[in-house]
């Protein structure tokens, strides 16, 4: 089966086709047919309009469809070839216009991916890397999504500048924004904020060239953007300009770094402090990246409300010292409806986010989730030295107890779901041995139900927030109309899209089984509310291992363009299938 290597160019156009082949037969968008072979192994035959399609793979945990993307084959009668990208996408899209869209964004991918090999000179080992070198490194992208590297609207030019991969550092462009139009959230006196954040020399450039152009503090305030979203909306933003109610302002400030997510930039010239999220007109994956001003108003409340749960709660706070990264401002212009065009919505904006370099213990290190699952140049998993000094098991268990335990906890004890796909979490360790999980990027992806909070009374009030929230209806911002909702929540994003990419690893590397992992994650799960008997029967209504559970269907969302909406589909529940010995 494939792993995930640094790409290569022949093998990154080979995995743009394997996960997209991988998406079509989980989320059932083709009809097939599997034929069991030995050792798990099995033949897909798979039913197309013109076509039949035939492939070699395995079924894992959550229903999750590994392939050998070599095997994928395209043939009438029995004549088989190399299955074209164009005939796969044939089979998902019936509009000309659909089918170019999606095969543009895989292009883009595969071409991104020949780039980086061709001009990045990848280390043999990551395993020495600083957290933020690994937020470059970690060049393999999405471990499902087909379209991992589709950055629409980038050019290579663009990819060298301002793709995380390239390593290059640059400075943003401030902008004064007339506050009539623009919605600032800190939980603090606002000018405190700027002067901590700028630094007394910044604050006072920016006050002197808004000076020049007759504006005041009073009237503007400031707006940090991307270089690239700043280039490629000049024409949008000419009439704010001529208006004055956006003004340029020649100031160079700190020089940042993208993270794997693109838009999130760390500071590269002081990493202990804010990380900055920025709105960028971009499609990466399946989302558009710009920035919701709801979203923008709400992210500080929410960290406040989390950090509060957590300090209130001792085996978070102590035992296990839970870290969330707190989003504690956001920044977003809002454009009025009768003076400006809509298309400015969500465009300007930026999120303050703390660096994990501020809970850091001096004997601890830090490394993304994503790189766990992950191989290196030299042929061996990221993580091959921590298993041979500690043992498969015990650090399983141990990684269990730090990441998975917590998150479960923080839903079951309070009723918070939060999104701990494997980009929102990192793992602290001391020379390759959990220690304590730090979650983050919380602005748009919590959820609750009000029944089952444990405390009301320290949800925001977010009517209060944002007019969005008002009257808003159940399942459209944060509050969920059921408890499957946050139960779907976590399993989608931290078991089904992401540890399952980890026990695939150990399975296929150490023959370290599926089972037997997902085995030890049940046992974990079922040990802690041993400990915490008053939370069982919550624990209960979760229903975590019942036989069928609902996931994310992500192709299905990219295929309909949509970036709302309810896709979803059936899986397996692996959890069910565990048995509850542990052993």
């Amino acid at each position: 089966m494939q792993q995930l290597h640094p790409l290569a160019s022949k093998q990154g156009e080979l995995r743009v086709r394997r996960q997209l082949v991988e998406a079509m037969i989980f989320e059932g968008l083709i009809k097939y047919e599997e034929t069991r072979l030995n050792k798990g192994t099995s033949i897909f035959t798979l039913a197309g309009k013109k076509c039949t399609y035939r492939c070699e793979g395995k079924r894992m945990a959550f229903d999750r469809i590994r392939i050998n993307g070599e095997s994928i084959l395209v043939g009438k009668d029995e004549t088989l070839r190399e299955a074209p990208l164009e005939d796969l996408v044939d089979e998902l899209l019936s509009t000309r216009g659909d089918k170019a869209r999606l095969l543009k964004e895989l292009y883009l991918t595969s071409k991104l991916c020949q780039w980086n090999e061709r001009h990045l000179q990848m280390p043999m080992s990551r395993r020495n890397s600083s957290y933020e070198e690994l937020e470059s490194e970690i060049i393999e992208g999405h471990p499902y999504h087909p379209c991992f590297k589709s950055r629409t609207g980038f050019t290579i030019d663009d990819h060298k500048d301002y793709g995380p991969e390239a390593k290059q550092s640059f400075t943003l462009q401030w902008i004064a924004v007339r506050r009539s139009y623009v919605r600032i959230t800190v939980l603090e006196e606002e000018e405190s904020f700027w002067k901590r954040e700028l630094g007394q020399l910044m604050w006072g450039e920016l006050l002197a060239k808004l000076a020049v152009f007759d504006g005041t503090y009073e009237e503007y305030t400031f707006l940090p953007v991307h270089p690239w979203q700043w280039h490629n909306m000049k024409h949008e933003l000419a009439g704010l300009m001529e208006q004055k109610d956006l003004i340029a302002l020649d100031v160079e400030g700190e020089y940042y770094r993208a993270t794997q997510s693109v838009r999130t930039l760390w500071n590269f010239s002081n990493p202990k402090k804010a990380q900055l999220k920025c709105s960028m007109n971009m499609v990466n994956s399946s989302s558009l990246r710009k920035l919701h001003g709801h979203a923008v108003c709400a992210a500080p409340h929410i960290s406040a409300w989390l950090k509060q749960v957590i300090q209130l709660d001792a085996y978070l706070q102590k035992e296990v010292s839970l870290i969330v990264l707190q989003e504690y401002a956001g920044i977003i212009f809002e454009p009025n409806a009768k003076k400006h065009s809509t298309k400015l919505e969500g465009q300007l904006g930026s999120i303050w986010r703390e660096s994990v370099r501020l809970y850091m213990k001096d004997e601890e290190e830090a490394v993304p989730f994503t790189v766990l699952m992950m191989m290196e140049k030299d042929g061996r998993p990221f993580i091959d030295d921590w298993l041979v000094r500690y043992g498969t098991e015990e650090w399983v268990k141990r990684l269990i107890d730090v990441s998975v335990i917590p998150v479960w906890h923080l839903l079951v004890a309070h009723g918070i779901a939060v999104e701990a796909h494997a980009q929102n979490m990192i793992l602290l360790h001391q020379n390759g041995w959990p220690t304590r999980v730090v979650l983050r990027d919380f602005h748009d992806s919590i959820e609750y139900i009000e029944e089952f909070l444990a405390d009301r009374s320290l949800v925001p009030d977010f009517a209060t927030i944002h007019e969005r929230f008002k009257d808003a209806p159940v399942d459209q911002y944060y509050w969920m109309s059921s408890i499957e909702a946050l139960r779907e929540l976590v399993m989608d994003t931290l078991f089904v899209f992401h540890l399952s990419e980890l026990s695939y690893l150990l399975e296929e590397q150490y023959g370290y089984t599926e089972t037997r992992f997902w085995r030890q994650v049940r046992y974990g799960i079922q040990k802690h509310f041993e400990r915490f008997p008053s939370l069982c029967s919550r624990n209960e209504q979760l229903q975590h291992t019942r036989t069928h559970i609902y996931v994310e269907s992500l192709l299905t969302k990219k295929l309909q363009n949509q970036e709302e909406g309810n896709f979803r589909h059936i899986v397996s529940n692996t959890l069910a299938q565990a048995d509850k010995k542990g052993k």
